[in-house]
């Protein structure tokens, strides 16, 4: 009797291991959010900074365009660095922004909002051509 009650134990108690065995892989296979880079990151805080731009400058403020652009610089700098080892068309598309948003900057400097936004609109494109590339 003892036997059969220790041969039962032990079936259920291996059976029992196996299940936590069998399970817990599939547990730790299970799809985790993907960690955005410190790349895209960057990339789409200066696409949300050049947007608020364009929308400043549609209504004809430029001087709040100014401090959009200016945040939309800081972060393609910072992106500059942070894309290192991006592909090409990466870093190439980064400096067309950077380009295009100094433009606009000086733009609305100026207090020429319409040219202002061609710039911003060109940053706008150079940024989304990043992003699709970035990893």
């Amino acid at each position: 009797m003892f036997r059969a009650r220790f041969a039962a134990a032990t079936v259920t108690a291996t059976m029992a291991a196996g299940a936590i065995v069998g399970i817990a892989p599939l547990a730790m296979a299970a799809p985790a959010a993907a960690a955005v880079s410190s790349c895209v990151e960057d990339l789409q805080s200066a696409q949300t900074a050049n947007n608020a731009a364009i929308a400043a400058d549609t209504a004809s403020h430029p001087a709040s365009a100014r401090t959009h652009n200016l945040t939309a610089a800081t972060y393609l700098v910072s992106a500059m660095g942070d894309c290192q080892g991006q592909p090409q068309v990466v870093g190439s598309n980064i400096l067309t922004a950077s380009t295009t948003n100094a433009i606009a900057l000086l733009q609305n400097l100026l207090g020429n909002a319409n040219a202002a936004l061609n710039s911003e609109q060109a940053t706008a494109s150079a940024i989304s051509q990043a992003l699709a590339n970035a990893t």
